[in-house]
């Protein structure tokens, strides 16, 4: 019996120490390797119109949750490894902004797990709603939704006319902070 538990712990520490060098995926391609190969791999699965805006940073379009939107692939400033990716998603009106918000937060939910949540503006103050049993949530700019997962962090912030949604790679993030001097923080927007 011991020895069953035994074995079943060292897989389990085994299988730990392989997630942990895994990378943050986008559309199930690995945020690895140089801004330009992993852009062609998106280009490959179906985006278009790659932009170098400058040296660590490609521009692309697309359709990312069905809707038309713009990528954006960051990349440590000497080794060019991508470790973070923006998509803009764009929105016609207030309304579908927060509808929009709180389906992929609610798509996200089911697949990450709860996230971390901030909302800045309520829309009743709280000294009328003393006969309500919930306030209303009315998105405002810099609401967001954060997911920490083993490989990364996914974030969703609500922007004016948009929502960002951006996928950090853990290991390559790591990478960034070396190389720019930014050990204090990692890069979340």
């Amino acid at each position: 019996m011991k020895t069953h538990i035994f074995i079943l712990l060292a897989l389990i520490l085994i299988m730990n120490g392989c997630l942990s060098d895994k990378h943050m995926e986008f559309e199930k391609i690995p945020i690895n390797g140089t801004i330009d190969n992993f852009a062609n791999e998106l280009i490959k699965s179906g985006f278009t119109n790659p932009q170098k805006l400058n040296d660590n940073q490609i521009k692309l379009s697309g359709v990312f949750l069905e809707r038309s939107c713009e990528i954006y692939v960051l990349g440590t400033n000497q080794n060019q490894t991508a470790y973070k990716v923006r998509v803009n998603l764009p929105f016609e009106s207030k309304d579908l902004l927060e509808s929009g918000f709180f389906e992929i937060q609610q798509l996200y939910t089911s697949q990450y797990g709860n996230g971390l949540s901030r909302y800045h503006h309520y829309r009743n103050a709280d000294r009328f709603l003393f006969n309500e049993p919930k306030r209303i949530r009315e998105l405002t700019q810099g609401d967001f939704t954060r997911f920490t997962t083993r490989t990364g962090v996914i974030t969703l912030v609500v922007r004016v006319g948009y929502i960002s949604i951006t996928y950090l790679d853990r290991k390559n993030g790591e990478i960034w902070k070396r190389e720019s001097g930014e050990e204090d923080q990692i890069p979340v927007n």
